[in-house]
């Protein structure tokens, strides 16, 4: 009995010592993004749900020809080794061969530690582990994976469930509620593409304080090729619908006008359980708000339901037309109708300076009438005016918020600050 409990003991203790940090699971738990190079990996729906990894999507990666083909993530904070020694991720290849694991530092790629692993029976789940006992803590940030490491034969291959040592920063994020900005670096917005969407998180074009979602439709993507928000599991609670509460809006750019966009929310737990609206973009090139409502279903679709719980959304950038390489852009989606349609058209106003500390200075030659400052919750903060166009922001606290302005003449301006 002595021998048993000192063995349960050891179990622990080196459970313990091995705790994993998700690092992606490309569903609901996508804490870092990875990226490639000279192809970046999609997220997709697994091709092949069976055996040890039957979870709904997964990393798709085409290796082509280029011989140090490979995927890799930065992190924004040193590997600690001290909570564990292995890292791990389920690999499906088409055929047997090395997939080697490197741990770099991103900013001296001459420092760097690598593990060999190896795939044995090719079209099937396998799950690889790589023990870095006695590597070094505080001195790692980037992860770098080569399939078929050293090859120049272009294959497709996919990984899911990338796991390991915890590191510094790397909690885990918030998940991802309305409304949604991109903004704040605690959330995990969790994108998941599929049918040939690529989507990704970046500066606005428009405006390098103010991030966005781009979604990429590829040449030849699927007439439904689409984006969720939030992985598989969506938004905690669910969306608050009810008898003329039907609405919801998210600000797009897109190349052209009259580009059907369709917006879909259903039940995480049951996508029988969902509802479709579609409304056409009015400008090209240009951000605008589109309002979407969902008493107003697509044709085709299910009425919504008020009994129902949708906490779930998805976009679809020019529904029913097969892709052709079209990038969109998309931000701030909410829940309710647009405030007004003076502020859906506003105009975008500038800064002297962006980010700011503790002045804000609006570029703008005439006085304004009115200046408001939104946090990401849109709620209103207090700023004293200290001069022409010019904002004492020193109480607020570090993050995005948004500025509405008014001129003499009752023209809106917007902008988004980056407050440090």
């Amino acid at each position: 009995m002595k021998q048993l409990i000192t063995l349960i003991a050891f179990v622990l203790i080196g459970m313990i010592g091995n705790a994993q940090f998700i690092y992606s699971d490309f569903d609901g738990n996508q804490n870092v993004t990875f990226t490639g190079w000279p192809n970046s990996p999609s997220v997709i729906a697994n091709p092949d749900a069976s055996g040890i990894n039957t979870s709904a999507n997964v990393a798709e990666f085409i290796r082509s020809t280029e011989q140090w083909a490979h995927s890799f993530v930065e992190l924004d904070g040193k590997i600690d080794f001290t909570t564990g020694n292995n890292f791990q991720l389920k690999v499906w290849s088409p055929i047997a061969c090395e997939v080697l694991f490197k741990l770099e530092d991103k900013t001296n790629s001459a420092v760097f530690v690598e593990v060999s692993g190896n795939v044995t029976t090719p079209n099937q789940w396998e799950q690889l582990t790589y023990d870095f006992s006695g590597t070094a803590s505080g001195t790692y940030d980037k992860i770098v994976i080569f399939f078929d490491f050293a090859s120049s034969t272009d294959n497709t291959f996919y990984f899911d469930d990338v796991e390991g040592p915890e590191y510094g920063g790397g909690t885990v994020l918030d998940p991802v509620t309305l409304p949604v900005t991109f903004d704040d670096t605690n959330v995990n917005y969790a994108l998941v593409d599929f049918g040939g969407n690529v989507s990704q998180i970046v500066e606005d074009p428009t405006n390098s304080a103010n991030m966005v979602a781009q979604s990429l439709k590829t040449a030849g993507a699927e007439i439904w090729a689409g984006t969720t928000i939030g992985g598989t599991t969506g938004f905690p609670e669910p969306i608050p619908f009810s008898a003329g509460e039907t609405y919801m809006n998210v600000r797009v750019w897109s190349p052209t006008a009259n580009t059907p966009v369709r917006l879909k929310v259903e039940d995480s737990g049951d996508p029988t359980i969902s509802v479709e609206t579609e409304v056409m973009t009015t400008v090209a090139a240009e951000w605008e708000t589109l309002e979407f409502d969902f008493s107003n279903e697509a044709p085709g679709t299910a009425e919504i339901n008020f009994a129902n719980d949708y906490n779930k959304a998805s976009i679809f950038f020019n529904f029913g037309t097969n892709g052709a390489d079209d990038t969109y852009y998309w931000d701030d989606v909410k829940f309710g109708m647009t405030t007004s349609v003076a502020e859906q058209n506003a105009q975008s106003l500038s800064f002297l300076q962006n980010p700011v500390n503790d002045l804000l200075v609006i570029d703008f030659e005439e006085n304004l009438r009115s200046v408001q400052v939104y946090n990401l919750s849109g709620q209103s903060v207090r700023i004293e005016k200290t001069g022409m166009n010019q904002y004492d922001v020193s109480a607020l606290h570090e993050g995005v918020y948004t500025v509405v302005a008014t001129d003499e003449k009752g023209t809106i301006f917007t902008g988004k600050i980056l407050k440090k």
